[in-house]
């Protein structure tokens, strides 16, 4: 019989960019803490002075990076937002596990659209007051996979307050051409560089979801969009475009690498 009990999940102070050690459970079905994830948390703990007031956590899953926030005293309060009714139930879990549940509260929605009329008003009465956006977007399909990252930034502008930040995960894959153009195509942005980085770790391909991405970045790279940026793993310092570094993995069954980051877009109004 298949266990479907909830996973138990102890994140350490290193864990947490030095803050305080956190307790979580996954339900069965809920969003996964991935190595995404982890460096998100990474630049969160690393980065706190830059986090205060009023917070959203865009795609919150089972709540980690809101829950981390809350428990900063110069944040007042974390709103998480997610598409799915497992994740926004694990996140109210998981804030009172790790007792911030007075200082959050999740939200069903589609990106910046809460679901009940009752939590779009209470969004919309944030407008212009939101002091940081974390953010740890999946790939879309049926583009060059970086949209929901462009989302964040161009939906999330009427909800900052002037010099607001967003703490955004952007992987070294997607290539510093795509990061470069989103302050040049959602005007208000100023980037402020890398915040938290893994080394080099495997593009997994074993992993049928990553192999998806890299067999869709190649077909964007056919039709003339940016070059993806992956390594060779015998040699980090060499670059390969999608295309590149999808042939390589089928002659070889060596997956490429990348690394998984966080970096800082600063609202400029």
């Amino acid at each position: 019989m298949r266990d479907v009990r909830d996973a138990q999940i102890e994140l350490t102070e290193a864990e947490t960019g030095g803050l305080a050690a956190l307790r979580l459970v996954q339900p069965p079905g809920s969003f996964a803490l991935t190595p995404a994830s982890r460096v998100a948390l990474q630049a969160v703990g690393q980065h706190r002075e830059r986090l205060t007031g009023i917070g959203l956590d865009w795609g919150t899953g089972g709540g980690v990076l809101a829950i981390a926030a809350a428990r900063l005293t110069a944040v007042a309060q974390v709103l998480g937002l997610d598409i799915a009714p497992e994740n926004v139930a694990a996140a109210r879990q998981n804030a009172e596990l790790n007792g911030v549940s007075e200082k959050t509260s999740f939200f069903l929605a589609d990106s910046y659209a809460p679901t009940a009329v009752s939590d779009q008003n209470y969004l919309a009465a944030l407008h212009g007051q939101i002091q940081f956006i974390l953010a740890n977007p999946p790939s879309s399909e049926g583009d060059d996979g970086f949209a929901f990252r462009r989302v964040v930034l161009a939906e999330g502008r009427p909800f900052l307050a002037k010099g607001g930040v967003v703490f955004l995960n952007i992987s070294y894959q997607y290539g510093p051409q795509r990061i470069a153009a989103l302050t040049e195509q959602i005007d208000g942005y100023r980037y402020g560089g890398v915040l938290a980085s893994t080394d080099w770790v495997p593009f997994d391909l074993e992993r049928e979801d990553l192999r998806h991405c890299l067999v869709l970045y190649a077909a964007e790279e056919e039709r003339g969009g940016a070059a993806y940026a992956f390594a060779p793993p015998d040699d980090p310092a060499q670059t390969l475009d999608a295309r590149a570094a999808l042939r390589h993995f089928q002659q070889t069954g060596q997956s490429p690498f990348s690394r998984w980051q966080t970096h800082l877009f600063e609202f400029q109004g």
